[in-house]
């Protein structure tokens, strides 16, 4: 079961440009005795590309955590990966959603009500059972203004209250205090956090949720000291990778940094007898094991010599395998669309790129075609907004910026950056201040295809004034550059979820100082479209600001937007029921069942 949170376009960060790959396919061309090293063993073994940045459900960032966190943590209510439909999970069934008048300290609206019963068996890993005040804990951490999660704080802008039966801890009901658009998938998408465990003092006991969420209170609660006390306790290693608590059916048992990431079978899972019986239930693998490679070269070798049951985010590598007879007699590719895509973010809060026009001639100073065509090997295809082509608002009527150095030397005149001084770099005086036209270009360690993109980008560049200082930096100390807004350029993606977009995240000027608008996009009139669409339901009305939004973010060119496609997962045949989904990672291996009749003679595909 894929968790709740996948149909919310909350968006976790990515390393490399490996995702953005296009389709293939194969076809059954004869038979032949199969031998693997691995028959039978029920372990499966995933390639992660860099190492997670923690594992805390509330304040983990990266994709690869999230990876992970799927098979320990759960929600109220899932989704299923083919059909994306909810479906129930910790609770008994889906909610019963009302309308209800809200005073939310004084400010009158119509708000939403969504109300749950817990199963009466579910329980976490230690026995406790499972109650409300867990789902209202998890609320409260998050609204922990101390508590480093702002990336996900403004999708819970709208609980106000979770309100947990005094009679029956078990029956739970979320109210929001307006119509969010994302409301049920919010409310149902809450996780389960032992209280008992993550507050042992009880510091979060005093505070309502209410009062976590009048923004009025925030700076005596910033200067709380039992909010300081629990956000200290809660932030810290020993929480993001030390005592990993949770209910789901896997169990955290280790996590060597650069190395590997284990989870066991959990035993005493409170659902394990639905396995098989209630649909999204599965803890089938033993155990799930996720190696740490950044190579692609050396993930390629490990996956031939059966080191890897799984690996995903193949670009020349699937070129290479897809024709290897030998490979292919073990391993089958899945080709799911993938709700992600690449971009080279520009501090706008930087001198030398807060003139629009300035991005604007990055953009056309990009080589696409060569980086698709070389880098990529033609496994990518071209995007122009943070909308993912494949869902309705993506505005198709933008052009993408085209390849143009002559364009783009003629915006850098206009600008004012001269080469004043004929050292073939671009100078200009901004307050006061001489500044030559010198931009660092930072990726993360590991990455080829990030280090071959930025010296194709550094030598044209060149041609047009502007010098690009290269750096390679190892994820966690590149992922904490950004976020603390101490660069000029980077290279990133973001994966997405496959629900409706709501962009306050990225794309909302509150979202600067600790969310995860990192290159300080926005202005009062695009917070106040952002604002719109979040509670807009009409759709056609909804999907006019969409269209807008994205036109304005071309425009001001905080990004640039670089390439999306379709994942390309490789999967031993010794599995059944292992495919590939079009939401984030791609994969659930806790659905993976040992196919017993793999050594038998089977068919061996060849590629198109």
């Amino acid at each position: 079961m894929m968790q709740i949170k996948n149909v919310v376009e909350s968006i976790f960060f990515v390393s490399t440009m490996g995702l953005f790959i296009a389709c293939g396919g194969s076809g059954a061309t004869d038979s032949t005795i199969v031998k693997s090293k691995r028959a039978g063993i029920n372990e499966v073994i995933i390639q992660m590309g860099s190492n997670p940045d923690k594992l805390n459900i509330v304040t983990a960032t990266s994709a690869v955590a999230s990876e992970v966190q799927a098979y320990l943590f759960e929600t109220l209510i899932g989704q299923d990966p083919k059909t994306l439909e909810y479906t129930p999970y910790i609770a008994k069934a889906l909610p019963v959603m009302e309308a209800v008048a809200i005073d939310f300290f004084g400010e009158k609206s119509e708000g939403l009500k969504y109300s749950f019963e817990i199963r009466d068996n579910a329980n976490f890993n230690d026995g406790t059972p499972i109650t409300g005040h867990d789902f209202a804990f998890y609320v409260k951490a998050v609204k922990n203004p101390k508590v480093d999660c702002e990336n996900l704080r403004p999708y819970f802008e709208s609980i106000i209250d979770v309100e947990v039966d005094a009679q029956n801890p078990k029956k739970i009901s979320v109210v929001l205090k307006d119509k969010y658009f994302l409301a049920e998938s919010i409310a149902g998408g809450l996780y389960a956090l032992q209280r008992s465990e993550y507050d042992p003092e009880g510091l979060m006991k005093d505070f309502s949720i209410r009062d976590l969420s009048n923004p009025k209170n925030l700076e005596s609660l910033m200067g709380n000291k039992k909010i300081n006390g629990f956000a200290k306790l809660f932030n810290s290693e020993t929480f993001s990778r030390d005592k990993i608590l949770a209910s789901g059916p896997y169990t955290f048992k280790s996590w060597s940094t650069g190395e590997r990431v284990v989870l066991d079978k959990n035993a005493n899972w409170w659902a394990k007898e639905l396995v098989g019986v209630e649909k999204g239930f599965n803890n089938y693998p033993d155990k799930i094991t996720f190696e740490i490679i950044v190579d692609a070269t050396t993930a390629k070798t490990a996956q031939k010599d059966e080191g890897l049951d799984l690996m995903k985010h193949l670009s020349k590598d699937y070129l290479d395998l897809k024709d290897d007879k030998e490979f292919l007699k073990k391993f089958k590719f899945e080709t799911p669309v993938s709700p992600s895509y690449g971009y080279i973010g520009l501090n706008t809060k930087k001198p030398q790129l807060a003139d629009k026009r300035v991005r604007q001639a990055l953009s056309m100073a990009i080589d696409y075609q060569t980086i698709r065509d070389v880098f990529m090997y033609g496994l990518a295809e071209r995007t122009v907004s943070p909308i993912h082509p494949n869902k309705p608002y993506y505005n198709n009527d933008i052009e993408p910026y085209p390849y143009d150095l002559e364009k783009a030397a003629a915006l850098l005149d206009e600008a004012g950056w001269i080469d004043t001084d004929d050292d073939n770099i671009r100078d200009k005086e901004v307050d006061g201040d001489e500044l030559s036209l010198i931009l660092e270009f930072e990726y993360t360690s590991g990455s080829t295809t990030g280090e071959n993109m930025a010296l194709l980008i550094k030598k044209d560049f060149s041609k047009i004034g502007i010098e690009v200082e290269i750096v390679a930096k190892e994820w966690t100390v590149f992922l904490e550059d950004t976020k603390s807004h101490n660069f000029d350029m980077v290279s990133l993606g973001w994966v997405m979820g496959s629900g409706l977009s709501d962009m306050k995240q990225i794309w909302h000027t509150e979202s600067f100082n600790g969310g995860s608008n990192y290159v300080g996009f926005g202005n009062a009139y695009t917070d106040k479209l952002i604002e719109s669409i979040r509670f807009e339901l009409d759709e056609e009305k909804r999907n006019k600001m969409y269209m807008e939004i994205q036109e304005i973010i071309h425009e001001e060119a905080p990004y640039i937007f670089m390439f999306t496609g379709r994942s390309k997962i490789a999967i031993h045949k010794r599995f059944e029921n292992a495919e590939g989904y079009a939401v984030r990672p791609g994969y659930e291996a806790s659905r993976f069942k040992i196919n017993k009749s793999f050594g038998a003679s089977v068919s061996m595909p060849s590629a198109e």
